[in-house]
């Protein structure tokens, strides 16, 4: 079966030298839930953003729908959105509903109807409430779902979720879980919560120094504690 999003190979170094991924391959097929775990500086955020067309990979390639994405960063651009780790990296309007709707007026979307779908997605995640407040406003659960709509008011093919988790507080964390397993797309989720790997995907991917080193259900890896302790998890 032809993978819906697929790396080869993939290796990238940052300016200064640092490889952050080495020869690392691995696929996503379609309506699967995947999750990256790992320590910090595994490569989980750089893969990440090479799936959202955000870096070039040095060496290697990727895949979409089983077609090399070659130079074409639009392409991924056009088919993955990403929710970064600090909701504060995306949320810059004045209001939420601005904030929502702003990825669609970038496409040139009429106001009215770009708002009304802004506030469509809101509803749907349950704080239509917000719609009116400044985002710097917010809590960081609250900012965490205001992101999270930001990118499906795009419709984007494929999710990609850089530490969802990170900085909630229990309530939250639920119910950002809660949401994300609803959601019908396929997702790529970078993530020290094994516990939100477990709940939400079918996959994970321990990654270590730009390498995948292990590959199965979460509830495998959890239950292997030697693998869990010789990675730093």
């Amino acid at each position: 079966m032809t993978a819906l999003l697929e790396a080869r190979g993939l290796s990238y170094a940052y300016p200064d030298g640092t490889p952050a991924l080495r020869g690392l391959s691995f696929r996503l097929d379609a309506c699967q839930k995947a999750a990256l775990v790992g320590a910090n500086g595994s490569g989980k955020s750089t893969l990440l953003l090479h799936f959202a067309g955000c870096y070039a990979p040095k060496s290697g390639e990727i895949l979409l729908r089983g077609e090399p994405v070659g130079k074409n960063l639009q392409a991924l651009r056009d088919s993955a959105g990403m929710v970064f780790q600090d909701p504060d990296d995306q949320l810059f309007m004045p209001s939420v509903a601005e904030d929502v709707a702003f990825g669609l007026l970038a496409r040139k979307t009429k106001a009215a109807p770009a708002l009304a779908a802004g506030n469509a997605c809101l509803e749907r995640l349950g704080i239509s409430r917000l719609g009116s407040r400044p985002p710097h406003r917010l809590s960081n659960g609250e900012k965490r779902l205001v992101a999270i709509a930001g990118i499906l008011v795009m419709n984007p093919e494929i999710i990609l979720l850089d530490e969802p988790s990170s900085s909630l507080d229990p309530q939250a964390r639920r119910t950002v879980i809660s949401i994300l397993k609803e959601l019908p797309k396929p997702m790529i989720i970078a993530t020290h919560d094994l516990e939100m790997a477990r709940a939400l995907c079918g996959t994970a991917v321990i990654m270590h120094r730009g390498r995948a080193v292990a590959e199965g259900a979460p509830d495998e890896l959890l239950r292997d504690g030697k693998l869990l302790e010789q990675y730093g998890l």
